[in-house]
């Protein structure tokens, strides 16, 4: 099985929203994690970063392709 770009776009939209989702729910409370380990705001964006690379690579796939 060959892995394309595509492919590895497609992945870094799904963990870039779990990790969007678990950045939100770590800062609302919703799940508790301990004092030191806050680190939400660097998940959130990192995932906010996988996002937008997700989503410019299929803008650009969806209009020029």
């Amino acid at each position: 099985m060959e892995i394309t770009f595509y492919d590895i776009v497609i992945y870094l939209g799904i963990l870039g929203l779990l990790m969007m989702i678990f950045s939100f729910l770590t800062g609302m409370r919703y799940i508790k994690i301990k004092p030191k380990y806050k680190f939400h705001k660097r998940i959130g964006i990192i995932g906010f970063i996988f996002a937008l690379i997700h989503g410019c690579t299929m803008l650009y796939n969806y209009l020029f392709s």
